[in-house]
């Protein structure tokens, strides 16, 4: 009786590497598919970094116009509170955008790689496809040739193929092994990867509120500000005629800062844009929970995994296994134009 050892262990090894490819494909789908999702929460720290950016210098610019205006006493007064608080803002602002800056150059470099990731990993999904339905397919042959020649009665025929199959399985078993090695550490590779990635995420999830609340502070000074340029504008350009000591024009910012006498008549110009800018000096500035979150965050980058390495070492054994399935030829029974396995071995 032929020992079929080497047949058995070829087909135990040939029966893992289907399910290793499929958890592979598997594992390829589900970074291709969020891979978007990743990139578009590894923005995040440019957007807050150009956000908190554009509201610092917003709030330098409030604190300037505000005290630039508070040369008439009615805008003064009740500019003290706001200036109070832009002030205090802008402490919070000034090291929670230097972070965002830093964090964003940190994530930068993984975002870009990221960016060109995409047709990588859609030709390691249809490789893994190949690599799943040849084996599948060479699996199910093989088993059937093996199955229909150790079913035949004791003789020469049965002889020769178990040896064929013994020696075909000695020969290809140690590539399908290096296959499934190398097919399970890519998706351990990118498992890993992955959830390095989910880890991420998770820490820069806070970052899309952040933001938010940064655009409501951003929203909340537009108007302030368009309306203090236009008084502070209205300040320097409107002159107006002063009698002392000779009639000659004087600027209202001039008479506010210089000439107290005049100032009721400096108002006279400029009285409904102050009344505009008295109504919006009650305004509230929204907080921005979470800053304390963004100063004080951690992270971790991972590396890109080396696909073009790990897909070269699946496709060295592959290629070699391959090759021994284009050189399968047997068939059980035998076909009809073959009186027996001798014939057809002949012929390889």
């Amino acid at each position: 009786m032929t020992d079929m050892s080497q047949t058995k262990k070829f087909i135990a090894t040939l029966s893992q590497t289907p399910p290793l490819a499929s958890r592979l494909g598997d594992n390829l789908r589900r970074l291709k598919e969020n891979n978007q999702q990743i990139i578009k929460y590894l923005t995040y720290p440019k957007t807050v970094a150009g956000n908190l950016t554009k509201l610092y210098d917003n709030l330098n610019i409030t604190y300037e116009l505000l005290t630039f205006v508070s040369v008439i006493p009615a805008v003064g007064q009740a500019a003290g509170t706001l200036k109070t608080s832009v002030n205090l803002l802008r402490r919070e602002v000034k090291p929670a955008r230097d972070a965002a800056v830093r964090l964003e150059a940190k994530v930068k470099p993984l975002r870009e790689q990221l960016k060109k990731l995409d047709p990588v990993l859609a030709d390691a999904i249809k490789q893994t496809e190949t690599i799943n339905s040849t084996s599948s397919t060479f699996l199910t042959k093989f088993k059937a040739v093996n199955d229909c020649i150790n079913s035949l009665p004791d003789g020469k025929p049965k002889e020769v193929g178990q040896n064929y199959l013994n020696q075909f399985s000695a020969k290809y078993e140690p590539d399908v092994a290096n296959l499934n090695k190398a097919l399970e550490a890519a998706s351990s590779v990118i498992e890993t990867f992955y959830s390095k990635l989910e880890e991420l995420r998770n820490k820069l999830n806070p970052l899309s509120a952040i933001d938010s609340a940064i655009n409501d502070v951003l929203r909340t000074l537009k108007p302030l500000i368009d309306q203090l340029n236009n008084l502070k504008h209205s300040l320097t350009s409107i002159k107006i005629p002063i009698p002392l000591p000779y009639p000659h024009m004087v600027s209202l910012y001039d008479i506010f800062k210089t000439l107290g006498r005049f100032i009721d008549l400096a108002m006279k110009p400029i009285q409904s844009l102050v009344d505009k800018i008295l109504a919006l000096l009650k305004i509230k500035l929204p907080q921005i929970p979470g800053l304390n979150i963004l100063i004080n965050l951690k992270i971790d980058i991972p590396s890109i995994p080396d696909f073009a390495a790990l897909l070269q070492a699946i496709r060295n054994p592959f290629d070699q296994f391959k090759l021994g399935i284009d050189l399968f030829k047997l068939d059980c029974p035998p076909a009809p134009d073959q009186t027996d396995f001798t014939s057809q071995l002949s012929k390889q």
